[in-house]
């Protein structure tokens, strides 16, 4: 069972994942998976390429010292901007702008964006170099953060999620990454992800 900061639990497929409702709507059914905004609406054919894999999953890269104060909690750890050399990555299947990552449920609930999801991971500085990572480990911390159609969503952030990540290649302006196990159905970033870092 992954350990989240909550108050409300919901069930998705085999594991118990705890999440804090927020706003309209409470929960809602689960998402389907979604392509990133191009004003089509999902049809079959997208949610099949969402599920078959990383091509419809942007992912964004900043360092720590990059990340705007106040912006991203993770439950039980510290904040980015004071592990300045840590790798923040974003995971969605939404465009992500490097200016201002975080999708902000606490700004409110854009009904539009029903269906749309994130994934946070923090690798800390002595993790951030090529290799392979366990993403259980208490010290890598991460959060989540869906948004039901109802105009609904739910947050949730906490140490150790399951699953690895690869980092096979790593230069000034991307990256290379291979996620296993740490995907779900509402979550779908297992793949292989070239990532542009922000800032260069």
């Amino acid at each position: 069972m992954m350990v989240l900061g909550a108050m409300a639990v919901m069930n998705s497929g085999c594991e118990e994942i705890v999440f804090n409702p927020i706003q309209n709507g409470g929960w809602g059914s689960p998402p389907a998976p979604m392509v990133p905004d191009d004003g089509d609406e999902v049809d079959d054919d997208d949610v099949d390429d969402v599920d078959d894999g990383a091509s419809a999953v942007q992912v964004i890269a900043l360092r720590g010292s990059d990340v705007v104060p106040g912006s991203l909690y993770f439950t039980g750890s510290p904040p980015p901007w004071e592990t300045p050399d840590a790798l923040v990555l974003y995971f969605s299947n939404a465009v992500e702008q490097c200016a201002q990552p975080v999708f902000d449920l606490e700004a409110g609930v854009d009904c539009d964006k029903a269906g749309t999801w994130q994934f946070i991971l923090l690798i800390p500085p002595e993790l951030n170099e090529p290799g392979l990572i366990d993403l259980s480990a208490m010290h890598i911390p991460f959060s989540k953060t869906v948004f039901f159609s109802g105009c609904g969503g739910a947050s949730g952030s906490g140490p150790g999620h399951e699953g690895t990540l690869e980092i096979v290649s790593s230069d000034e302006t991307s990256l290379f990454v291979k996620v296993r196990g740490a995907g779900d159905e509402n979550w779908p970033v297992d793949g292989d992800h070239t990532v542009q870092r922000c800032g260069t």
